[in-house]
């Protein structure tokens, strides 16, 4: 397996995204109300975190993979209640696979304008027209559009519907992230072609930058709940005693630990694959990662819960937002489940359709 050991300039990254994303930390569930979205969104962009996976001159992202598994690792480790997997990855890589407009593709990089994509009722992959009814859009606060493909065959093209007062907007069971669905679907006037017909190979490197950043996400609110966790247990003081020195809670932290190295290995090979590897390859670590990923967080999520005791399990703490935030992550995309039957077909050679991948 091929690591992505971060350079520099991602070291650099890495430590002025854990500042950013302090910025925007939601620490309780009256936090995500309070904290100043506009701001932070504003920040990633003035970071050019927004336009990372942009095309440059070349026809290359302006920022990798790993980049952006960066990115996402802080924000989900902080539970910033921004859109940056459902706007700034997502549906900008779409856009740029496409080969949307260049001033559409800016405006998004600035933050002046934000897109959506739309899952279907399951969330396993992106909607179509005809089923537009019963779309959801996820992660999609703020956005004014949401993308969608015109049909389910080998090439479809891009559509883009608006969202506006057409879409009832709430918090998921994650409460840092909001969903949309459609009160009445669109007409069909209303959706609009962009770019070129999308190919196979491009679906599958959507899908697998998709896949290995929403893993990311997750791996990022793991290890930021375990790092909480710990820190409690060397200050709650049960039968006279720190509860840190009871074999009992080190076991549980120390597994909970593993997963999060493990997770974190997997993520970081398909971050470098996305870009790097042929798209079968990539679509094949980022099932990988999805799949150990979606099963460990929420592990580490429980055992967090557990560790708290009590105080875990209360509306005020912080314990329950990360769980819910790596619930969430398990099923956009597919469950464990679902990658791993796309794990078996894709070493068996039998290629998933790219709206099954």
């Amino acid at each position: 397996m091929v690591l992505a050991l971060l350079n520099d300039e991602q070291q650099m990254l890495r430590e002025m995204m854990s500042s950013l994303a302090g910025s925007v930390r939601a620490g309780n569930p009256r936090d995500i109300g309070e904290i100043d979205r506009a701001k932070g969104w504003g920040a990633l962009a003035d970071a050019g975190m927004l336009g990372l996976r942009v095309r440059d001159g070349s026809g290359a992202p302006t920022g990798s993979g790993v980049d952006a598994m960066i990115v996402a690792e802080a924000l989900g480790g902080a539970l910033a209640p921004l859109p940056y997997l459902g706007s700034a990855v997502l549906a900008t890589e779409l856009l740029a696979l496409a080969g949307a407009p260049p001033d559409l593709l800016q405006r998004a990089a600035e933050g002046a304008e934000r897109h959506a994509v739309l899952l279907t009722p399951d969330l396993s992959g992106i909607a179509t027209v005809a089923g537009l009814g019963t779309a959801i859009a996820f992660d999609c606060w703020g956005a004014g559009h949401a993308l969608a493909l015109s049909d389910g065959g080998p090439a479809p093209r891009l559509v883009r519907v608006p969202l506006g007062d057409a879409a009832d907007r709430g918090p998921a069971a994650d409460l840092t992230r909001e969903i949309a669905r459609f009160a009445t679907a669109p007409a069909a006037a209303d959706a609009e072609e962009i770019g070129r017909p999308l190919e196979p190979a491009d679906l599958s490197r959507w899908r697998a930058l998709a896949l290995t950043v929403i893993a990311a996400d997750a791996v990022g609110a793991m290890r930021a709940a375990l790092d909480g966790v710990v820190a409690y247990s060397k200050e709650r003081v049960a039968y006279g005693t720190l509860i840190g020195s009871f074999q009992a809670i080190q076991h549980m932290c120390a597994d909970a630990l593993v997963h999060c190295e493990a997770a974190s290995a997997c993520v970081s090979y398909a971050a470098w694959a996305a870009d790097e590897a042929a798209p079968d390859e990539a679509l094949l670590a980022a099932h990988t990662a999805k799949a150990y990923t979606a099963i460990a967080s929420l592990d580490v999520a429980e055992t967090v819960m557990q560790v708290y005791g009590g105080i875990g399990h209360t509306w005020e703490h912080v314990a329950h937002l990360y769980a819910r935030r790596v619930l969430l992550d398990r099923e956009v995309l597919g469950d464990a489940a679902h990658s791993l039957l796309s794990v078996a077909d894709l070493r068996l050679g039998e290629l998933p359709k790219p709206e099954e991948g």
